[in-house]
């Protein structure tokens, strides 16, 4: 009976061993595995929390670039546009020079154009005066026949005059010789010598006065052949400044396009230089707003950078 109470309690109490050291290990395994557990887990907290503050530390450093990048951006833009201006002011201050161009080239097409009538009209205008003085000329060379037609006249009703008064000189005589008889012959003969003498006068008076209009008409022949030329070289010169002013009028036209072109293409240009510019302002406004978003990310990214290093103290 004592022995079964021994064995008893023998088995009882390895029981309660068995029990008391079975829980002992289950603790110490159980702590065993969770300080395992605890680390891994900080050893892989500490490399990610490393990883994360590499790899933040590289994004912070992208941003810097990008951040620098935008600012740089920025400022091109702003220059770049600030030199866009100055080429659209330029090419606005070139549109109106040309504009004023094609103002002073359409001027001087019309006064060339009109120069070139009024050089046409003076070319007709010497032309019908050459016709006159040609005709004028012709008329005094008419008159100067004439003249010298009436000279002849003249010379001879002076020979007629010296014939007559050497007649009634005869018949004077005869009559003086005829004595009583003769005195009324006498009478006649001495009339008719004051006749022929008076003729003589005229005749010389008239022989002067041709002279004298014969040397006024050659010398109108003279003026007027010198008058003629001079209208023939004036009509030249006229008619070579017409040609100049129709070239001139050429030249004031070809000025005149030139510079309607010139100014067509300023304007365009100028349109041109406003859409740049306002592409560029757009542009400096969106690397702007770029520059201001790098920047929050770079808070964003100092802030994941202080979590890591938190993350690396705890761990």
């Amino acid at each position: 009976m004592r022995e079964r109470q021994e064995a008893y309690h023998a088995a009882i109490r390895t029981v309660t061993n068995s029990i008391v050291f079975g829980m002992l290990g289950a603790v110490v395994l159980a702590v065993a595995i969770a300080f395992w557990l605890a680390t891994a887990v900080s050893r892989n907290i500490t490399v990610n929390a490393a990883q994360l503050s590499a790899a933040a530390s590289e994004i912070a450093a992208t941003v810097t670039q990008h951040e620098r990048t935008a600012s740089q951006q920025v400022t091109a833009a702003n220059e770049t546009s600030a030199t866009i201006d100055e080429l659209s002011a330029s090419s606005r201050q070139s549109a109106e020079q040309a504009a004023n161009a094609a103002a002073l080239a359409e001027k001087a097409s019309a006064a060339t154009s009109q120069g070139g009538d009024a050089t046409r009209q003076a070319v007709v205008a010497m032309g019908s005066l050459k016709d006159k003085i040609s005709a004028m000329a012709e008329q005094i060379l008419h008159l100067g026949e004439q003249t010298g037609q009436i000279g002849n006249i003249a010379t001879l009703l002076k020979d007629l005059s010296a014939q007559i008064n050497m007649l009634a000189l005869n018949a004077a005589v005869e009559a003086a010789r005829a004595g009583e008889h003769g005195k009324g012959f006498a009478v006649v003969a001495s009339e008719v010598r004051k006749l022929a003498d008076e003729s003589k006068k005229s005749a010389e008076q008239a022989s002067v006065l041709v002279a004298e209009i014969q040397k006024a008409t050659n010398s109108s022949v003279m003026m007027t052949e010198e008058g003629a030329h001079t209208v023939a070289e004036v009509t030249h010169l006229a008619g070579r400044v017409t040609e100049l002013f129709d070239s001139l009028s050429g030249m004031a036209s070809n000025v005149n396009e030139n510079a309607q072109q010139v100014m067509l293409n300023a304007k365009q240009q100028s349109a041109a230089f406003s859409q740049v510019v306002e592409a560029t302002n757009s542009i400096s406004a969106g690397a702007k707003e770029t520059a201001a978003g790098i920047s929050q990310t770079k808070v964003g990214v100092q802030k994941l950078n202080e979590a890591a290093e938190n993350l690396k103290a705890i761990a």
